[in-house]
């Protein structure tokens, strides 16, 4: 499916510089694109802009200045496989994890052209959620283990941004963007630890962690002005 997307993308990118004389970036007051984000520079086990990509939309206030909002809804899933030895019983394990992302961001553009490089600064908002199952093999009961950090992110977390990318534009109304954010404060406090076994269950509070000044992400996406 990469090799797929990585060969369209390609194609519309020689075709756009076929035609390169007769763009005309459709970026004025008024205008809005629908931005689709993706999965960020995956060599660097970097995430994509905003809230790890996702869908958004990005409103003109002129030619030189947006604001861009962006969501992002994910849930993941993954069976631990029991395999239990011949002659014994075993009950599947399980993992599984929740995001619900939404950033919000004002966007400053340095000129009219073609390539169109920017600016800005953005809010950031996402709640996480993740659940463990452990496999159990023979007749013992299963844990669960219910926002765990050694898991994935769990919690709320808060963050503002410095932004700077630069946006080429393929078609009068079709473009491509590359940013990188940097992040200024990233405030997390998660969700309480419950490990739960049988009728028995154990909450523990974790610690919220505070991050000044550290690089957050870098990705792509495409969009599409109407």
């Amino acid at each position: 499916m990469k090799k797929v997307l990585v060969l369209a993308v390609a194609l519309v990118f020689v075709c756009g510089l076929a035609s390169a004389q007769d763009v005309m970036p459709a970026a004025k007051a008024g205008s809005k694109s629908l931005n689709f984000t993706f999965g960020g520079l995956g060599t660097f086990n970097l995430n994509a802009a905003g809230p790890s990509g996702g869908v958004g939309m990005s409103y003109f206030l002129n030619s030189d200045a947006a604001l861009r909002v962006g969501l992002q809804i994910r849930s993941t899933s993954s069976t631990i496989p029991a395999n239990p030895p011949t002659g014994q019983t075993g009950t599947d394990g399980s993992k599984s994890a929740f995001t619900l992302g939404i950033a919000g961001d004002y966007l400053m553009y340095m000129n009219a052209g073609r390539v169109r490089p920017y600016w800005g600064g953005g809010v950031l908002l996402a709640l996480n959620s993740n659940d463990a199952k452990p496999a159990v093999i023979g007749g013992g009961g299963q844990s669960e283990d219910k926002n765990d950090q050694a898991n994935g992110p769990t919690g709320l977390t808060f963050g503002l941004s410095g932004i700077m990318g630069a946006e080429f534009f393929i078609y009068n109304e079709l473009s491509f963007s590359a940013e990188y954010q940097l992040n200024l404060i990233n405030i997390n406090s998660p969700a309480d630890n419950v490990l739960s076994n049988g009728n028995t269950s154990t909450t523990t509070k974790q610690t919220s962690t505070t991050t000044i000044l550290g690089f957050s992400s870098a990705g792509v996406a495409i969009h599409i002005y109407f």
